[in-house]
């Protein structure tokens, strides 16, 4: 029989003369972890490729951590990845790998050629020409009623998109700084001040109106005049300024014409407008 050294209970050994001293191996273990002795982890430093600083390195990195080390902080480490000959880390991996920069034109030329290699296969061919099921007239209603007297958002972010002549932006005036769909309506709005100096209207206001046409149900359902014009009697009128007269314009007048009859619309057209451009231009400063 022997006492274990650490639990200090009995236990008998397996072989007679053995060494043994622990009952278990637990026992054996719980005791050399009391007496272990620590040596002192070997400190490693390296050189920061950025700053040129010596830092220590982490007893925790492993050697192939260890040699991987290259920058102090994570700040120099950004620092060097930035711009370098002219193009960052990315740039020089693309460069690097035979790649396009993205959105410059050869990118996009590239883009272009895959997206029409791509139209010729016969797969993606017959899935494009596949015939949709039409929408719902709920579902339409439901569209047109949320865009009931709005722009159009090619005509309302593009400055010069399908209609280069025209020149959104904000003109002054009478009123202050407004902001136009036209240059045509600007200047119109510059007569408008002249008429008024003259006493032949009242005053004006652009785009306070709107007329729902409720009989429609979808398709061109409003209609936003340009300038609301007030009368020496106290009546009021609409002046609509429109150098091109499109389809949609032409609609939204007919069905003026039919679902308010009683609302008096006077239509500045192209002969109409360069007539009061050649007489008042440059008295009132046309833009």
């Amino acid at each position: 029989m022997r006492i274990c050294k650490e639990c200090r209970k009995e236990f008998e050994l397996r072989y007679p003369g053995g060494k043994k001293q622990f009952c278990s191996y637990h026992c054996s273990n719980t005791y050399k972890w009391k007496f272990r002795v620590r040596k002192p982890h070997k400190i490693r430093t390296a050189v920061c490729k950025q700053c040129g600083t010596v830092f220590n390195i982490s007893h925790k990195y492993s050697l192939q951590q260890y040699s991987m080390r290259k920058f102090c902080s994570p700040k120099c480490n950004g620092d060097a990845n930035k711009i370098k000959d002219g193009m960052n880390k990315g740039e020089r991996h693309r460069r690097k790998k035979g790649m396009l920069k993205m959105h410059t034109p050869e990118w996009l030329e590239k883009i272009r050629a895959k997206t029409s290699e791509a139209m010729l296969k016969p797969e993606i061919n017959f899935k494009i020409r596949q015939r949709r099921s039409p929408l719902k007239i709920e579902h339409k209603m439901k569209l047109s009623n949320a865009l009931t007297g709005k722009l159009p958002k090619n005509m309302r972010f593009v400055s010069n998109g399908s209609y280069p002549n025209i020149k959104r932006g904000d003109y002054e005036n009478s009123k202050g700084t407004m902001y136009f769909r036209s240059r045509w309506e600007a200047n119109y709005a510059l007569y408008l001040d002249f008429l008024i100096k003259l006493g032949e209207i009242e005053k004006w206001d652009y785009e306070v109106d709107v007329f729902v046409f409720e009989q429609i149900q979808f398709g061109t359902r409003s209609y936003r005049p340009d300038f609301k014009v007030f009368t020496k009697d106290g009546n009021f009128e609409y002046h609509e300024v429109k150098g091109y007269m499109d389809s949609k314009s032409k609609t939204k007048l007919k069905r003026m014409a039919k679902y308010h009859p009683d609302v008096k619309i006077i239509l500045i057209d192209a002969k109409y407008y360069n007539d009061i451009k050649k007489r008042f231009s440059k008295m009132l400063n046309f833009y």
